[in-house]
């Protein structure tokens, strides 16, 4: 893609962002966004088959930014020991930065109505990320499928960065990061107080 594109994506995108706050994405026509860009239709129809096919490309957009930051974060065969979880932890506030930097797309993406689609591709990327490069090296407990694992992973993160976006107040995004490692290591029940460890060992008081 080349600058010219580029800047002609860009309007396109600010338009989107822009018309999402006054309208549903339903009632937003093409006719709208070019003229919100400053563009013609035929411009918007070199880019996009129509509004729907742009979403798709904007979800791609996203979850490609995500995928670059677990890819370049694979932990070498060394890493895969008892360090994991504290080497993981620059990950996550990559992952987190990656959420509030790109804030605007993210929140185009829930606003829009493509919530779902956008989380299920989410998903199905990580899903592959983490069955092909992680979980190989790892000594995993089988009780919880690595399916609902990938679910969970992904639900907490995009939940933390909502989260931030829709904070009044400034967000640091190492405590964020701190908080997550808490919640997923200890789980929510252990994390608000409501167990304690001896609790969580002897599982079997409550399963």
């Amino acid at each position: 893609m080349d600058r010219r594109q580029r800047k002609t994506r860009k309007a396109i995108f600010d338009a989107c962002v822009s018309l999402i706050e006054e309208k549903d994405f339903q009632k937003i026509t093409v006719n709208e966004i070019v003229e919100r860009a400053d563009i013609n239709r035929g411009t918007f129809y070199l880019h996009f088959e129509d509004k729907y096919e742009m979403m798709k490309s904007f979800e791609n957009e996203m979850i490609e930014k995500i995928e670059e930051v677990l890819v370049n974060n694979i932990p070498n065969e060394e890493q895969f020991n008892e360090q994991f979880l504290k080497s993981r932890y620059d990950t996550l506030v990559q992952l987190l930065n990656c959420y509030v930097e790109n804030n605007d797309l993210l929140q185009l993406l829930l606003k829009s109505g493509h919530n779902a689609s956008f989380q299920a591709k989410l998903r199905e990327k990580l899903h592959h990320v983490f069955t092909t490069k992680v979980f190989p090296n790892l000594k995993l407990d089988y009780e919880v499928p690595s399916d609902l694992f990938v679910i969970l992973f992904t639900s907490l993160s995009l939940s933390l960065a909502e989260y931030a976006n829709q904070s009044n107040k400034p967000i640091d995004i190492e405590q964020l990061a701190k908080m997550f490692f808490n919640i997923l290591i200890h789980g929510p029940a252990k994390t608000l107080g409501l167990l304690q460890v001896d609790d969580v060992e002897n599982k079997n008081n409550y399963f």
